[in-house]
């Protein structure tokens, strides 16, 4: 080839290793051009530099679809080739730039293992959407944490008692803890001055006066385990109960009016209750038996719970009951229905804990921080579930062994507590 003329040498440099060689008996241009290039001759022309270029670039694009046909990894891409004074001997390798490539975001936060290369960068395959941005990886959202199940509240009639009486009993070995709340017409006999200044004594007497001449309208139920823990029948969901009783008619019997007005807010209607609620009659000797059968077996839990229990005693031992004449006697008349089960008044619990949590449920809940999981207050069913986490909260931060329990149980307010 002496005296043939020489083309400008290229200074080629790659972004990774070089491809495999071409099979047998292919004619490989670039290799050819490179060789030819390679000679210590003058340069080319430009219009003839020019077309072994495009040359060369056709027989690299049919050598990387050949490649692709036979499986083989795709070739690396040249970057773009610059005039130089003189050409290698050999193509040296060296990685373009120091610093890894951005991400994919397909491939963030991906354990697929990355494949590294001779120098200190790590080579990912590009996305064909482009690098992504160094913030965006950062920018993009946590996995979030698992929520809560849902609960919801399991409204008892006359038509579905049956049925859920049977539930409540089969549940009762799982769940020894059972929260409790009644909604009744108000108080029509009440103190002449401020609550605070009665007696025990007189506190009872209005509550006996009350109960005895008022009827109960909605008992919420709530069994939980010492985990807290509510039941669930194998869905996503878990329940707690209300029950709806029939006897209380609002146009014949005695009732506070700004309380029957806020139970109407709260969506209770008085004229479904009566006729299509639960008979007290129907329900006290099932009350009775879910006792034998072990509810509240660990505690029964209420809020300001004397008229809670007066209202379970009375309903209890069925119509035509009149409450005891002392405090003393209905305590041991309360015991023997309940079989002598530990009684918690978390409005008690509150009241001896370091901080001051007076007030209402709601108010002590808030205090708290504790939230209602569904429904609104003075809702049975929504009280009780928030009475039993209440309970739960006051026993984890403060009532925390059994020393400490055992010093509340049994104080009830209105009743034993002054």
């Amino acid at each position: 080839m002496c005296g043939a003329p020489a083309f400008s040498p290229i200074a080629t440099r790659y972004a990774s290793e070089p491809p495999p060689p071409p099979p047998p008996y292919e004619y490989d241009a670039l290799h050819a051009f490179s060789m030819i290039s390679a000679a210590p001759y003058p340069a080319a022309p430009p219009k003839q530099q020019q077309q072994l270029l495009t040359m060369a670039e056709a027989a690299r694009g049919r050598q990387m679809k050949t490649q692709r046909l036979q499986f083989a990894p795709p070739p690396a891409k040249l970057q773009p080739l610059r005039p130089a004074t003189a050409v290698p001997a050999r193509i040296k390798l060296r990685c373009v730039s120091e610093r890894p490539p951005e991400p994919d975001v397909m491939d963030a936060g991906s354990s697929a293992p990355s494949t590294p290369s001779d120098c200190s960068s790590m080579e990912t395959t590009p996305s064909p959407r482009g690098p992504l941005p160094a913030s965006a990886a950062r920018q993009m959202p946590l996995p979030s944490p698992t929520a809560p199940p849902r609960v919801e509240v399991r409204r008892v009639w006359a038509h579905n008692f049956d049925a859920e009486a049977r539930l409540i009993e089969s549940l009762l070995p799982g769940f020894r803890y059972a929260a409790v709340d009644t909604e009744f017409p108000g108080t029509v006999y009440r103190p002449a001055g401020a609550a605070y200044t009665l007696t025990p004594e007189r506190r009872y007497e209005l509550l006996r006066r009350n109960v005895d001449a008022l009827e109960l309208i909605q008992l919420g139920l709530t069994l939980f385990d010492a985990g807290g823990g509510l039941p669930g029948l194998g869905g996503g969901a878990r329940y707690v109960w209300e029950f709806n009783f029939r006897e209380f008619d609002v146009r014949r019997h005695r009732h506070a009016p700004e309380s029957i007005a806020m139970l109407r807010a709260k969506g209770v209607d008085f004229d479904l209750t009566r006729r299509h609620g639960v008979g007290a009659a129907e329900f006290g000797p099932r009350l009775r038996k879910w006792v034998r059968a072990g509810l509240g077996r660990a505690g029964v839990v209420t809020f300001s719970g004397g008229y809670d229990l007066a209202y379970l005693v009375k309903v209890m031992f069925g119509g035509g009951y009149r409450m005891p004449t002392s405090a003393g006697e209905f305590e041991g008349v309360a015991k023997a229905a309940l079989l002598r089960r530990r009684l918690f008044d978390v409005k008690e619990m509150a009241r001896l804990y370091p901080r001051d949590l007076r007030g209402g449920l709601e108010s002590v809940a808030v205090k708290l921080n504790v939230g209602r999981a569904v429904g609104e207050a003075h809702q049975a069913g929504s009280d009780s579930l928030l009475t039993c986490h209440t309970f739960l909260k006051l026993r984890e931060s403060y009532f925390d062994d059994d020393d400490k329990l055992a010093r509340v149980a049994g104080f009830l307010t209105d009743v034993t507590a002054c």
